[in-house]
């Protein structure tokens, strides 16, 4: 396994060939979590974990 480190800058280039990618389904995001804004806090403690494995995602509802 490898892992490795990438920084990105957004520009309107770079954000259009990230939206082709993940419409031709090449890009994925995967979610490890999803908790309520309210539970921001409990998020940030699994985050500080270092054992998740993907995003962590705060849901807000309008």
């Amino acid at each position: 396994m490898r892992a490795g480190f990438l920084l990105v800058e957004p520009d309107q280039q770079g954000l259009r060939e990230i939206t082709k990618l993940v419409e031709d389904g090449r890009l994925r995001v995967i979610a490890d979590s999803v908790f309520p804004l309210e539970d921001a806090a409990v998020a940030h403690t699994l985050g500080e974990t270092g054992r998740t494995t993907g995003k962590i995602v705060l849901s807000v509802t309008p």
